[in-house]
Parts: C-alpha cells; structure tokens; sequence
C-alpha cells in the first residue's frame, strides 16, 4: 500500500502487511543464504580465514555441493517469513491505527516526519527483534555445530528462555 492514498482498516492493512512480509522473507533467504553462508565461513570457520569469496564458494561447491550453500537454511526461511511479516505488518497496522490528528502531528524538526511513522518504525522494529534474535542464534548453531534442526527447535525455548 501506498502511504498517500485513502487507508482502510488497520487490521486490513496489517494483513496484507502480513502477505507481502512473508513473500519478502523467503524471497531474501532465497537469495541471500548462499552469500551469508560464504561470509560466515570467511568470518569463523577454520580452514577458511584466509580465502576469497570466490574460493570460499568453490570450495564449498566441491565439498558439499549445492547443499553446502544452504546449510543452516530451515530455521532462518521459516523465520524469515514470519519476522519479516511480522515487521510489515505492524508496522502498517500502527501506522493506519494512529491516522488521528495526533499521530498524524508532525515531529517539529524532523523534516517532517510523522508520529505515527515513528511509533510504527519503533514497534515494528521492537516485533522484529523479539522473534529474529533466537532465529538468527538457531541458525549459526545449526551452521556450525552440525545440528540437526529438530534438535535446534526442541532447544529452542531454552535458547529463547537462556539467551
């Protein structure tokens, strides 16, 4: 939705917030794991400190083909759709909910930022915080330890309850 035409209910635009959050999300896993999976061999992975990108990519290719890319993929794509949602979504609700003469108030100094613009960055971005954290903590487990992800998830309300 656009921020300049009429808005409908909040719950309406925190639905559909919802939908294009999730297509977002596993969009960007799609796409982006291979790349953060080659970062994070380069980062703290022995044997691959002093490679390039490039050979960091081919070597994985040959040691554990395709696969090796997407290690680590299950918990960060199913979070992603639902923390990326969940980020679109409140934030078009709250943007919608606060469209009275005080949310719609401009900031003085801001260049004219709204209030409601943000109060639904803050509590958007606070809903995204609150269920990325134990996702991306689950998913450099699973990259490194060799978990396997049933045994992520059946830690994963400890990890959330510990960490």
């Amino acid at each position: 939705m656009t921020h300049n035409e009429k808005r409908s209910h909040w719950l309406k635009e925190g639905a559909v917030g919802l939908g294009v959050g999730v297509l977002y999300g596993l969009t960007s896993i799609c796409v982006g794991h291979p790349i953060d999976t080659i970062k994070t061999k380069m980062q703290g992975q022995m044997g691959f400190e002093k490679t390039s990108m490039v050979q960091t990519f081919v070597r994985t290719i040959r040691t554990q083909g395709i696969r090796g890319l997407y290690r680590g993929c299950i918990p960060p794509f199913m979070g992603s759709g639902i923390f990326r949602s969940t980020q679109f979504a409140v934030f078009e609700g709250v943007y919608t909910f606060l469209d009275t003469p005080l949310g719609t108030a401009v900031i003085p100094a801001s260049g004219g930022i709204q209030l409601r613009i943000l109060a639904g960055g803050v509590c958007a971005a606070t809903a995204r915080a609150i269920i990325e954290t134990p996702l991306e903590y689950a998913k450099v487990r699973c990259r490194f330890l060799s978990m396997s992800f049933s045994y992520v998830c059946s830690l994963f309300g400890v990890i959330f309850l510990q960490e």
